[in-house]
């Protein structure tokens, strides 16, 4: 089998245990690879100095050298290792899963905790929470095997809940987060984009780094086929009956227009944006995750 099919999300759903999915995936994805979202943030600079044949050169300052013709590298001290956030929706709406095995907070559980692994690998302390609004549930930021293990039992016993409100999560993990952690958020981001990036200004301002990830089943992408349609809401149980063949243009345009407005303020916010879909293999997901922008 190749890593398509091997870390496909239907493969690995008919295995047991997250920490061994997490796993399998964390090893396809690193295979011939050196990829880190963690790697610089835990380093302070310290000082310059002069370039010689053989330096880095992606350490050069270009500013000094076009203020004073001079090459120069710069150079860091390490601090304290970084705090690693996993933040997860699990309103009702993350149980979709199109019809088939994986559910979209499945898959953002196993992408979640790969990424547990390696923060813990790299002695950085990782920190799990999730909610629909108020966080239902918050593991404090340690790096330890046995906080490792618990994390990743908080992950695998999530089951979704409650009605999405990002603003109310968001905001409520930012008064917790560490200042300079690193923090990603996992979301289908169906609510209001204004809410949305209400929260995520609170995030980013506590936050070296911050990463919105959109996980979407492929329905969601191209609407629903057929005419005549009874649609439920996950979250508040209201229907609503349509002409899905009428409506998908109309349903397009508007997730389009959505999905610019959240990729337009996370650009000027620094936030890194990523869609992931459901059916894509784990490793292709962990690799855009781990690419620096």
């Amino acid at each position: 089998m190749d890593l398509n099919s091997v870390l496909s999300p239907a493969y690995l759903s008919s295995l047991k245990g997250l920490a061994l999915k997490a796993r399998m995936v964390l090893e396809g994805t690193m295979a011939g690879r050196h990829l880190s979202p963690f790697h610089g943030f835990s380093s302070e600079f310290s000082q310059y100095k002069g370039y010689v044949p053989g330096d880095d050169i992606k350490f050069l300052d270009w500013k000094v050298f076009g203020r004073n013709d001079q090459l120069v590298t710069r150079q860091y001290r390490d601090e304290t290792n970084a705090s690693v956030y996993l933040v997860l929706d699990s309103s009702a709406s993350m149980a979709y899963s199109e019809g088939g095995t994986v559910t979209k907070l499945e898959y953002a559980k196993v992408l979640a905790a790969s990424l547990a692994l390696m923060a813990f690998g790299q002695r950085d302390a990782i920190a799990v929470a999730h909610g629909a609004g108020l966080p239902a549930s918050f593991l404090p930021p340690r790096n330890s095997a046995a906080h490792l293990r618990q994390a990743l039992q908080m992950l695998e016993t999530l089951e979704p809940a409650g009605v999405t409100d990002l603003a109310g999560l968001f905001g409520r993990m930012a008064a917790r987060l560490k200042s300079g952690s690193m923090t990603f958020l996992f979301t289908d981001l169906w609510q209001d984009p204004q809410a949305i990036i209400t929260g995520l200004k609170e995030i980013r301002f506590k936050n070296q780094s911050a990463t919105l990830v959109q996980v979407l089943a492929p329905a969601e992408m191209a609407f629903l086929e057929g005419t005549n349609l009874e649609l439920e809401d996950m979250e508040t149980r209201e229907t609503v009956k349509i002409s899905a063949r009428h409506l998908k243009p109309q349903y397009q345009e508007t997730l389009a227009a959505h999905t610019e407005t959240l990729r337009s303020e996370c650009f000027n916010l620094n936030v890194k944006f990523l869609r992931v879909e459901t059916t894509a293999p784990y490793f292709q997901s962990m690799r855009q995750l781990l690419q620096r922008p």
